[in-house]
């Protein structure tokens, strides 16, 4: 009866902590989604502070990070010199489609070998400041996500450009039909 009752015992401490850890998991799932997560094995990844590069550097995916209109001038001004393609993808850290779009569209293997070459750019424009509204008005975009394409002639494709969230087949897509253009 004794040994009944420590087991017992051990069950009831095992399931107390089992239940404290799917609690705890509980909120941070909560949390995350609450912050546009979409990682469930990292729900709170979103709070790290997104996936936007550093100022002038480039991240994992090729991307130049910046949020001043000058960084902008300056990246165009050399991919024009250098009869370069460019694509620009408006990008804010509120934004979930942008991070949807960074992850699945920006991650696939045909889609970074697309654009092999080309000048990434990515103007941030979290923050509600004249940097950023300069920026969103030099191209006239209503917001991010946006993405633009921009030949070696400096000139932007208007009528290839992306508004709002599409996966890597639909990117591929534009992006192929933009080069047969040219």
């Amino acid at each position: 009866m004794l040994q009944l009752a420590r087991q017992l015992v051990r069950h009831q401490a095992f399931s107390r902590s089992v239940a404290a850890l799917a609690g705890v998991w509980g909120v941070a799932l909560l949390l995350g989604a609450a912050g546009g997560a979409q990682d469930v094995m990292r729900p709170l990844g979103v709070f790290t502070g997104g996936v936007a590069p550093s100022q002038g550097v480039e991240s994992a995916h090729g991307f130049v990070g910046f949020s001043e209109p000058a960084d902008l001038d300056r990246e165009l001004a050399a991919a024009k010199a250098a009869g370069q393609w460019v694509l620009v993808d408006y990008y804010a850290d509120w934004c979930v489609s942008c991070k949807v779009m960074e992850k699945e569209v920006f991650g696939d293997a045909q889609v970074q070998a697309a654009l092999t070459g080309v000048r990434i750019l990515r103007p941030d424009v979290t923050q509600t400041d004249p940097s950023s509204r300069e920026l969103l008005n030099r191209y006239q975009v209503m917001g991010p996500p946006t993405l633009l394409f921009i030949g070696p002639d400096g000139e932007e494709r208007r009528i290839q450009r992306i508004t709002g969230e599409v996966d890597a087949i639909q990117f591929l897509s534009r992006w192929n039909e933009t080069m047969e253009r040219g």
